[in-house]
């Protein structure tokens, strides 16, 4: 069998949109708890935690941005009220509803009125990274910031009923209705194309705006929480328009291919830490949308790059190795090179699982042994784990279609051939690598619970309602030469 690193290419109808577009639409739906934002938070204790003032409320300090004084952050509150009543949903503790509330009063008591809608605003100067070359003056406003706290209000007046909380997130949710206008706050805007913006970081003007991408995610998240309990046609309407936003420039704009997605247009400056949170949303949006157009593109940066930090192990097969040091893991300049020979089959501890800078496929660094301190380049039946790596769960129905014949596949005790008599749909549920190749977790049928490799002969639905298939991996796989 010849061995295959399947990645995810640019899909012609996703670059251009046509036919694709004209049959997808991007309105909210409704969505099981387990695929609602913030619901993955995890288990908190029941005690504070961060930096947080004598009542409990989440703050700010930073020795070069607010002196060493414990400052107002609305997104950090936004964001614990949210982790807290998450946490009560699950327990019923009535704790860690009292603190989340806390959050949220103090949200509320510092808001700015604006054009009938609350705005809540930062205090300090904060000069952004990222390529940006721009610093936020206090007082600035945040549409990432409007979005989670809508989200904290609506959610507080569902679990409590309480009318207080049903005005705040009307207040909250109004801020995202109103576009850009001198002199007053503003954090939406609408870019030369037409398209909506819910703007993390705005600019003096919205020419100079970030066009931030996880923050303006966050803000959609805030609009489809405020649908899910009002079902306010203005709600559907900006969550549609929103989402449009991303379908438009996630490839066109924010995708590097082989490499981590841009975290703002402006900067244009590709961000390892913010690529894997880029992947989770876009599969956020699959589910609260039902357009599996956001599931192919978390699929295509899926690919691109994945999480450097794993701690797994790696098998070696017998044979010659070739373990390489770079000056940096960017650039790909090789510094030194080491060989190892085996007369069997070995294995060895790594810490990162990555791209590296102009060098095909994913690399991996090798911690203890012969080639401790150096790279390996991932390959199939060669250098890879056995076990499934870098893997991100589908939140709503996925569905491959496989083509007649032979499939290879993965079970616990290692690859196997499954034989498909003729086209069927396998429900999938994750999506990764296993042995070095491109699998995803099938959930029903006779492939429940095992891997199926990705192949050309595997294909995925574009948009719902569509009878329109796509090749995940594109016209062809890239075929990466094995390193030693």
């Amino acid at each position: 069998m010849r061995p295959i690193v399947v990645l995810l290419t640019v899909l012609s109808t996703l670059i251009f949109p046509g036919r694709a577009e004209a049959a997808t639409t991007f309105g909210p739906r409704e969505a099981g708890v387990n695929a609602w934002p913030y619901h993955d938070g995890g288990q908190l204790p029941k005690k504070y935690t961060g930096v947080v003032d004598n009542q409990g409320v989440r703050m700010f300090v930073h020795p070069g941005i607010t002196g060493g004084r414990k400052m107002n952050h609305p997104v950090a509150q936004a964001q614990y009220g949210l982790a807290l009543v998450n946490n009560y949903r699950r327990t019923h503790d009535s704790w860690y509803l009292d603190l989340a509330q806390r959050q949220a009063r103090r949200l509320a008591d510092t808001h700015v009125d604006a054009r009938g809608a609350w705005y809540f605003p930062y205090r300090f100067d904060f000069p952004l990274s990222s390529g940006i070359g721009l610093t936020m003056r206090a007082p600035w406003y945040s549409a990432m910031a409007q979005g989670q706290a809508t989200s904290l209000f609506i959610r507080l007046a569902k679990a409590t009923g309480s009318a207080e909380w049903r005005r705040a997130a009307d207040r909250a949710f109004r801020s995202l209705q109103l576009g850009y206008a001198a002199g007053v706050p503003w954090a939406t805007h609408r870019d030369a194309a037409g398209r909506l913006w819910l703007e993390e970081y705005p600019g003096p003007n919205p020419a100079t705006s970030a066009r931030v991408l996880n923050g303006h995610i966050f803000a959609i998240y805030g609009v489809w929480d405020y649908w899910n309990v009002t079902r306010s046609p203005a709600a559907a309407a900006i969550f549609s328009e929103a989402t449009r936003t991303v379908y438009t420039y996630l490839l066109r704009g924010f995708r590097n291919p082989s490499w981590a997605s841009s975290y703002s247009l402006r900067g244009d400056v590709p961000s390892e830490k913010y690529h894997n949170i880029h992947v989770n949303q876009l599969l956020h949006l699959h589910a609260l949308s039902g357009q599996p157009v956001f599931a192919a593109m978390a699929e295509i940066l899926h690919g691109d790059f994945t999480m450097a930090r794993v701690t797994t192990t790696i098998r070696f097969s017998r044979g010659t190795h070739v373990g390489v040091a770079f000056r940096s893991t960017t650039d790909g300049r090789v510094r030194a090179r080491r060989g190892l020979t085996l007369g069997r089959a070995s294995s060895a501890p790594v810490d990162q699982r990555r791209r590296i800078g102009g060098q095909p496929g994913f690399w991996y660094h090798v911690t203890k042994g012969a080639l401790a301190g150096f790279w390996v380049q991932e390959f199939p039946d060669r250098r890879s784990t056995t076990g499934p790596i870098a893997t991100f769960p589908y939140l709503t129905r996925r569905t491959a279609v496989l083509a007649k014949g032979s499939h290879l596949v993965y079970r616990a005790s290692g690859p196997s051939v499954a034989r498909v008599s003729a086209t069927s749909e396998a429900g999938i549920v994750r999506l990764g690598w296993v042995d070095g190749r491109r699998a995803v977790l099938v959930s029903a049928g006779s492939l429940r619970g095992l891997w199926l490799v990705v192949t050309p002969r595997t294909t995925f639905r574009i948009a719902e309602g569509d009878d329109h298939d796509e090749v995940i991996c594109g016209v062809s796989c890239e075929r990466v030469a094995p390193l030693g």
